[in-house]
Parts: structure tokens; sequence; C-alpha cells
């Protein structure tokens, strides 16, 4: 369109290439009147006679678009969409939205700045450039526009990326604003399920009030260490929220300090996630899984509705875990709690499985239900096989092993310390192990016979295997946990294997089928 014309379209359209004419004061060039028009090339702005001289866009009123559903979309193959001597972000007062909806597998690549109302990201990839011909280097930004009676005042525009359709950034910070002259904010930056976010920078920033994560990012950073995704205006929101997060680089990344987790972490590079003063919170509602590394963190919520966590290695928490609810599969791999000896334990809910050893360093100077109740599944005879230690404690490591047998000796032939007959013994037992404390100190020790067949909770006892336990028995308790219970001193405790026993016949039973957890 040149100098002093106007293109209306009363329908929607499609064309290879637009050229506007950008000159100053220049009046609207393109009047998309409420319809979407495809474009299969570029769009460019030129100066002087047509076909002129390219240059970037002109900080016009309201020239291309009229409306909020007014919208360019590109299809299309590979290439660029625009370029840095034929176009720039100074329209202001763009009234249209992008769409980017090129042929499946095709690449897009920004080559300049672009705003508009709104940018959905439909299918294929698209790349946003760094411009490296100056000094410091500058993204090419998506920004929107800044007009006070069509946005208001603070955040708008809104930039999503759909299911299967892929954004590369290189850049660090202005990756998406509204207006960065103003500090202003977009109002939401969403990244869909089954989408995927790809980040190259070494700092970058979304500047967004509200930033949605529901895809996969994937930091990919190829010099220098990384931070996650952050952001620097006063109305942006700071990403802590995420669902896939994988690492493929050969440099480190800084994960925040808080972190919620709702699906994997995945380590595919050589670099490593640097947990070090993270909180992970791991909340999803499906299986979720660590990738390629071994987890250390500083802190760890498990907080799982449903699904269960499959930590694929040993897992060493620093300072606090807390067990919300969720159930964890360690397939044979170890469990290392507090491990600087400056965090605490905490447990509510959810189930432990095969797990192989249980380190719990500096432990409490007096344990209780919270932070010394220890959930074990028995996978050989069904349900939840919990340790629990209440009383004062020597304050060093314990270490516990449940070793899984299935059924019970229906004829264990010995009595306990007081005489009373033993009838049955479960074969699963606990081994505890610790440094040596006053044999004074007694702690109370409970062993849930959850998921077994009990007729009565009094009738549960703490025995070890074949052979009576040191210590005093305690009345058994509570008939939904089933506790069997018994004083003994710290010494005795690491001693001797101590699992779930019964005084009366037809009782400590296996229930079938057996409850997965």
């Amino acid at each position: 369109m040149d100098k002093g014309h106007t293109l209306r379209l009363t329908k929607e359209e499609a064309v290879k290439n637009i050229y506007l004419h950008a000159g100053i004061g220049a009046a609207q060039k393109l009047n998309l009147n409420g319809n979407n028009l495809d474009v299969y090339g570029s769009l460019a702005a030129f100066s002087g006679n047509a076909p002129g001289s390219p240059r970037g866009a002109w900080n016009s009123k309201n020239w291309i678009g009229n409306s909020e559903t007014s919208s360019i979309t590109f299809r299309g193959i590979s290439r660029n969409i625009v370029s840095k001597e034929s176009w720039s972000a100074q329209t202001t007062q763009s009234r249209f939205s992008v769409v980017f909806d090129p042929f499946p597998g095709s690449v897009l690549v920004l080559m300049a700045p672009l705003k508009a109302l709104s940018f959905q990201l439909k299918s294929g990839t698209l790349i946003q450039k760094k411009d490296t011909t100056i000094q410091p280097t500058s993204c090419f930004t998506l920004s929107f526009n800044t007009e006070a009676n069509l946005g208001g005042t603070g955040s708008f525009g809104t930039f999503r990326i759909g299911p299967g359709a892929t954004f590369i950034s290189e850049c660090d910070a202005n990756i998406l604003h509204r207006s960065s002259s103003g500090s202003d904010s977009a109002e939401l930056f969403e990244l869909q399920k089954e989408g995927l976010l790809v980040l190259q920078g070494e700092t970058p920033k979304i500047e967004a009030s509200t930033v949605v994560l529901e895809g996969k990012v994937l930091v990919q950073k190829t010099q220098g260490p990384s931070t996650f995704l952050s952001s620097t205006f006063p109305n942006s929101a700071k990403p802590k929220q995420i669902r896939h997060l994988e690492l493929q680089s050969e440099y480190p990344l800084d994960v925040p300090r808080e972190l919620i987790l709702l699906g994997n972490l995945q380590k595919s590079g050589t670099g490593d996630f640097d947990f070090s003063d993270t909180r992970l919170k791991l909340s999803g509602e499906s299986d979720q899984e660590i990738l390629g590394f071994e987890l250390n963190t500083a802190s760890l919520i498990l907080d799982k509705p449903s699904g269960i966590f499959y930590p694929r290695g040993h897992v060493r928490i620093e300072r606090d875990f807390e067990m919300k609810q969720g159930n964890i599969d360690f397939e044979g791999h170890e469990l290392e709690l507090n491990a600087s000896g400056l965090g605490k334990y905490s447990y509510h809910q959810g189930a432990w499985k095969n797990v192989s050893l249980l380190t719990y360093a500096a432990i409490p100077a007096i344990l209780d239900s919270l932070n010394a109740t220890f959930p074990f599944a028995d996978r050989e005879n069904g349900g939840l096989r919990k340790l629990q230690l209440l009383g004062p404690s020597n304050k060093n490591s314990v270490a516990i092993q449940f070793i899984e047998k299935n059924g019970a000796n229906h004829d264990p032939n010995f009595n306990d310390l007081d005489g009373t007959p033993i009838l049955y013994q479960l074969h699963s037992h606990f081994i505890l192990s610790s440094r040596p404390t006053p044999e004074s100190e007694e702690v109370e020790v409970r062993i849930s016979a959850s998921g077994l067949v009990v007729t009565e909770e009094k009738d549960l006892r703490i025995v070890s295997v074949g052979k009576a336990v040191e210590g005093t028995h305690l009345t058994g308790m509570d008939k939904n946990i089933l506790w069997a219970r018994r004083r003994l001193s710290w010494q005795a405790l690491v001693q001797a294997p101590l699992t779930v026993g019964s005084f009366m016949k037809m009782n400590v039973l296996s229930l079938t089928p057996k409850t997965e957890y």
C-alpha cells in the first residue's frame, strides 16, 4: 500500500507479502475491518515512492486493523516473517491480533520486534531471535498495544502457546511485555498442555502479570550457567509453578527458591540442576518422575492428591521434608532426610514403597507423631506398615530398613517377657541402627498392622523375629491404624528386628488381595 492509500477488507483474505508505506504521519494503511488476513510471506514497511526502501514501522495511529476481532495469521512454510530493516514495535496503537499457524513442522522466525493486541502460537515453531548486530545485544520483543482507552493502564495483552506448538527464545530480558518504556507487563503468558517453551537465554525474563506453564519448559543455554524463568517489572509474576522442566545444557541451572512441580524433572545434558536453596513441592495429580539424575534438594514437600512419585534414584533432602499426602515408589533406592542436620521432617498422610534404606540425620530431641512417623508400604502382605517413635531421642542419626516378606509365622513357639505366649508373628520386619545412647532413655515404639486381619487391636504386640524383644508391652490401640506398641530403651531398639505379633489365634494374617500403594 503506497502513501495516501488505504486497503479495507470486506471478508477474510490471503496474501503472500504485505508492504506498507511508513512515512511520518502516515494514515491508516490496512484496515482489516474485523476480518482475518492470512499471510504466507512476510510483513514489511517501506519509505519513499513504491517500491521504496525498507524502514521500520512508524509510530502512527491505528494503521493496521481497527478492532480486537481483526487478525493477521502467518501460515505457510518455514521463513522469516519480519526483519529488522523493515519492521519495528513502534506501532504502539496496533489494533490487530497475530496468530502463528504454519504448516506442520514449519519454523517461523522473528527478526524484528512485533506489537499487537494478542499473540497465539497454534502450530509449528516460532523462533524469537536476539539482535547480535548491536552491543549490548537486544531481544526482538513481543509486545502489545499501549492505548489507555483500549487496554487501560497496567497489564494488557495475551500470548498463548497451544498444544503441539513450540516457542524458542534466544533472549534474556524482554521476551514479552506490554511496554518497556512504562514497565507495563503483559496480562497473560500461557504455555498450554503439550506446548513447548525453549529457553536459550542466560537469564530469561517474561514480563506478565499471570504466567501459566502447563506444558514443558526446556532450558537449552549454550554458554555458561543460567537461571530459571523470572521477571523484573513491578506488576509481573514470578513464575514458580510448572508442569514439566527439562535441562538440556552443558551448564548448571539455578532453580528458584520455591518451585511447584506438577509433572517431571529431566536432565538430558551434562549440566546439573542447582537445588541448593530450593523448596521443591510435588503436587501433580498424575505420576511424576525424576529422569536422568538423583534428586538432591534443600527441601521437599509431597502434596499429591493422586498418582505416584517415582524418583528413579537416591533422594537426598538437605533440610525440610513434609509428607502432606501422596505416595512415593523408590524402586529399591534410598531416602536421606535432614542431611544437613538443620532441618525437620513432618508426616501427615501418604506412603513410601520399596525404600531400601531410610537415613534420618539429627533427629529431634523429642519425637512425636509428626516428626517420627515412617510410612512403609508392605507390598508382600498388603497394608501400610507405619513405624512410629515417641519420646526422647539421642539426637543422632537413625537408619531404618524395612524387610518385606510374605505371610506370618503361625507357630513362633516363644513367649513374651511377661510370659504371654506369642501365637503369630509377621515375617515383614524393621531393622534400626543408631549410635549408642544412655540405657535410661526409653522410647515408645509403634508398628501399624493395617491391612492385616486383626480381631482386636488390644491383641497386638511388638516382637522380634522368632523371639521376644526387650522392654515393656503396651496395649494395642486405634481400630483403624491398629497400633502394636512397646516401650523400650534406645539400645534395645537397635539390637533386634521388630515386627507385629499377636497372642490370639487366627489373628495376624495377610489380606487377599494385597493393598497397593
